[in-house]
């Protein structure tokens, strides 16, 4: 007996509209011809099983009616007979087909397929293969009797590649509740069909209730990872997955003891995808990563194309390998892409590093402070307590007032922007990736150091209307000098005598830096690596081991020529207050945010970083204006 089993009639499934190619290459016959067989309503049948009841001879595509057809033999035990006398006499009309599906093309509303012969919104199967043909008394598509389960997964964004094995073959053919469209009800009626017709109103109620089910689900299972096709093919209520879904995870995350517990968090596999992707990026551009990630020295020889492709496959999109550059890109560079991702974490990585090995001085002697907003805020110092007083035998506790003194400080924003173009993907650049991320990082603490240094080498007026170095603040040489033994004494010794704000308190303050420009920090080293000095007494040189050297061009920049080179001491800031570096909330860390804009192709970055150096006091700095 000669039979079609399948055909391009459009079917309403819980995901949209489905349609079989029938185009040359759509359909892998090899399967259904070499192992495939011919059954009795897919096996579900309680008196036939999964008992073959045929064998098929051979199966072809026929391209002009675009139809699957095959010829059978049927068996000539009692039961196939059974069967077959059926169909002979016209009793049983129908075909179904059992079928795998390995690619998708999805159309949207108004368009046309790829072969122009289908228009959206729909979803296309361009590559499938048969399993089985079943004869079926009541089927789907009564032009040829396709057979389709309500409860086919829905390919995810249009473009999943699904398949199921031979255990969940089955899952393709539900029979617990065949419903069909009012369209196919009319239609079956018209051809003739055996099978009676369902009232219309009675099948829309019952496939929105079915889509529905099979929806929530699909939604369910997807949040805690689980195969939603049991619950499906069973057709387990919403309520009943919920339960079997919460003591899953019951299981997964016991309670913790009422004593408490160890709490872990775990990375998921996208996490650990992203995580090895980007270290692979930083190896292959000659990074040193202390710990890589696990799996990513198996990225480090993969170009940024092909780990376009990887991440692109791994959304669901079928022959990724075979788009062009341009696809690629534009479909790798969507918001929520896993390629976007991966690039933002080895900028991130890149930053972090370069930030750590800036070569930069300030942060060794300055204070470091926070701020909430970016409003003014005052730091207050408050003044030494008076004397304790004698007290006669009926004297009076008389009150003291203490001072105080408050600084204003404000922090603000200063950024720079940089992306990731569609021509650097395609020149395989990785330099957007690594070098400029940390040229930005050290322009950054650059900023910072430049303005620390300003403060010292531009002697500013502060808070008290003074300026930062002056004879007011006994923190000036009277006449400038070059690094000796003499000179730094003399420093030290008003850094020393410098008193508390009520000018009670002498607070004994000891230099611990010698702050230079770099055309002085060889005299600098030359100082404190002579342990003997002859022009001394005792010709020792007191200064070794008490204070550590700190040279830094920014000040050479900011003295003017033909003018000697200035040096300072200054105090430790665990001491005493000199000057503070702040940052918004404390986070001294650029921050680096990313977008995937319409306006640029392909992803921006900006980085940005909050902070204000302010002069809180002038008592743990000296200067020597030097000769």
């Amino acid at each position: 007996m000669e039979l079609s089993f399948s055909s391009e009639l459009p079917y309403d499934r819980w995901f949209g509209q489905e349609v079989l190619s029938h185009d040359t290459g759509a359909i892998d016959l090899t399967r259904l011809i070499e192992v495939g067989t011919v059954l009795f309503t897919h096996g579900r049948d309680p008196n036939y099983g999964r008992m073959p009841i045929a064998k098929i001879e051979k199966a072809w595509v026929d391209e002009n009616e675009r139809k699957g057809k095959a010829l059978v033999t049927f068996d000539d035990d009692e039961d196939s007979d059974r069967v077959f006398q059926k169909v002979k006499k016209g009793l049983i009309k129908g075909v179904s087909v059992g079928y795998t599906v390995s690619s998708w093309e999805e159309v949207a509303a108004g368009k046309k397929s790829a072969n122009g012969r289908f228009t959206g919104p729909a979803y296309i199967a361009i590559k499938w293969e048969p399993l089985e043909i079943s004869i079926e008394p009541t089927p789907a598509d009564p032009s040829v009797g396709v057979g389709r389960a309500e409860d086919m997964p829905a390919p995810a964004d249009g473009r999943a590649d699904k398949s199921f094995s031979e255990k969940e073959e089955k899952t393709m053919d539900k029979d617990e509740m065949k419903v069909e469209t009012p369209e196919a009800v009319d239609k079956s009626a018209e051809r003739g069909n055996t099978a009676p017709a369902v009232p219309k109103e009675n099948t829309v109620r019952a496939v929105e209730a079915e889509r529905q089910r099979v929806s929530e689900i699909t939604a369910m299972c997807r949040d805690f990872a689980i195969d939603p096709q049991e619950f499906i093919k069973n057709g387990d209520s919403v309520d009943k997955v919920r339960a079997a879904i919460l003591e899953k995870v019951k299981g997964i995350m016991k309670p913790l003891p009422a004593g408490g517990g160890e709490v872990r968090v775990e990375k998921d596999e996208a996490d650990k995808f992203r995580a090895a992707a980007s270290d692979g990026i930083l190896i292959r551009a000659g990074k040193t990563i202390e710990k890589p990630a696990e799996g990513a020295r198996e990225f480090r020889g993969m170009s940024l194309r092909d780990l376009a492709i990887e991440c692109v496959a791994r959304a669901g999109r079928v022959n990724a390998h075979r788009l062009d550059d341009d696809t690629l890109f534009r479909e790798a560079m969507t918001p929520d892409s896993q390629f976007a991702g991966v690039l933002s974490n080895a900028v991130n990585k890149t930053m972090a590093t370069a930030y750590r090995t800036a070569q930069t001085t300030y942060q060794r002697w300055t204070g470091r402070g926070s701020v909430r907003d970016f409003k003014a805020a005052t730091h207050y110092q408050i003044s030494e307590a008076g004397d304790l007083l004698h007290m006669t035998q009926n004297g009076e506790f008389k009150f003291d007032e203490m001072r105080d003194q408050g600084v204003n400080k404000a922090v603000a924003t200063f950024g720079r922007a940089f992306g990731f173009t569609r021509q650097a993907f395609i020149n395989d650049d990785l330099d957007i990736l690594t070098r400029i991320p940390e040229a930005y990082v050290r322009a950054a603490r650059r900023g910072i150091n430049r303005l620390v240094y300003r403060m010292l080498g531009t002697n500013p007026v502060i808070f008290d209307g003074q300026q930062l170095f002056a004879a007011a603040h006994n923190n000036v040489a009277a006449q400038g000098g070059n690094i000796s033994v003499q000179t730094v004494g003399a420093g030290r010794q008003a850094m020393r005598t410098q008193r508390n704000l009520r000018g009670n308190e002498i607070l004994n303050i000891g230099p611990r830096f010698i702050i230079v420009p770099a055309a002085r920090e060889t005299e600098a080293q030359q100082f404190l690596s002579n342990t003997i000095v002859p022009t001394t007494q005792a010709n020792v040189n007191p200064f070794i081991g008490t204070l550590e050297p700190i040279a830094d061009g920014e000040l050479d920049a900011l003295v003017a020529q033909g003018n000697p080179f200035p040096w300072f001491l200054a105090a430790d800031p665990a001491d005493v207050d000199t000057i503070e570096v702040t940052y918004l909330n404390g986070d001294d860390m650029p921050k680096l945010e990313s977008q995937v804009g319409f306006d640029f192709l392909g992803i921006k970055w900006r980085i940005y970083i909050d902070y204000g150096v302010t002069v809180l006091d002038y008592r743990g700095l000296y200067m020597n204006p030097g000769a």
